[in-house]
């Protein structure tokens, strides 16, 4: 049982966001690019995420949104309508297009992408990305307060990799096999749900390669990627994870000086009873009349 203010929140204040505005767009956004693959079951809380980072951050963003395949055409005008000035939509028909001529050498790869729709926040963000490096969010995430971390990252010159620390251990690979099958020493505790990506650190031959001798197409499908994407970054070695304030809590509530938090797995329900409550007002005023 989700609980009455979950309820609440996701039938009253999750919709709310098709008429927020961003009232800056006359000034230049970031440089850096924000990729999110969505779908028509969480596109409006894909929103609220862009939403919140473009108010933690106090400044625009060029927004690259890759569908899954089931995004509807309402959903890509609202996202437009809110986004438009500096939007791109990948839809899914003319990334499997591109994706299929990219992967050709590489039939592990290929046969992943085929078979497992979230093998698209591995494969196809690091291959429509543009610049070298870009900002990987879920859309179960939410940014309560500046996230000053991150925008170091984004104002230095590097090709690092970081990640939210998860509550747990959660990849497929132990540290013995990517060691033994791969000679990678294997970041502990990697949660993609932030992501602030070297996408030149996502190695397809290396990827191929992981899928083809390890056990990793034998764990639960939502981990493969994140697994992949972890093991991409070891073997790269520049990063890190974030602090413990872009938290990932299977907590009830979360902790005070919270920047941002992934509300993944049990904890979905808070981010309309927890998130949406906190947000609803300061996003919503953004750009208010």
């Amino acid at each position: 049982m989700r609980g009455y203010s979950a309820a609440y929140h996701d039938y009253r204040t999750l919709p709310l966001i098709e008429s927020w505005k961003w009232p800056y767009w006359s000034e230049s956004p970031h440089h850096i690019p924000v990729h999110m693959v969505i779908g028509e079951t969480n596109w409006r809380m894909a929103a609220w995420t862009l939403a919140s980072w473009f108010c933690a951050t106090d400044m625009g963003w060029p927004v690259v949104l890759h569908d899954d395949g089931t995004l509807l055409p309402h959903a890509i005008e609202v996202m437009q309508n809110l986004f438009g000035p500096h939007l791109v939509v990948h839809s899914r028909a003319s990334a499997d297009e591109a994706m299929n001529m990219e992967l050709t050498a590489f039939p592990f790869c290929d046969e992943y992408r085929r078979t497992d729709v979230n093998a698209l926040k591995l494969l196809d963000i690091a291959q429509f990305s543009a610049g070298g490096r870009c900002i990987v969010l879920d859309p179960d995430v939410l940014f309560f307060q500046k996230p000053v971390e991150m925008l170091a990252w984004v104002g230095m010159d590097t090709e690092s990799c970081w990640f939210c620390e998860d509550a747990v251990e959660r990849s497929i690979i132990t540290v013995a096999e990517a060691r033994d099958e791969l000679g990678v020493k294997l970041w502990r505790r990697v949660d993609t749900g932030i992501c602030l990506l070297w996408t030149a650190a996502i190695d397809l031959d290396f990827v191929d390669r992981a899928l083809a001798q390890t056990s990793v197409l034998k764990g639960a499908p939502d981990r493969i990627a994140s697994t992949l994407m972890a093991l991409c970054a070891s073997q790269h070695n520049v990063g890190g994870l974030l602090q413990k304030s872009y938290e990932v809590s299977l907590e009830g509530s979360m902790t005070s000086g919270a920047v941002a938090r992934c509300y993944s797995e049990g904890t979905r329900p808070r981010f309309f009873a927890e998130g949406l409550r906190r947000l609803r007002e300061p996003v919503l005023a953004v750009g208010g009349d």
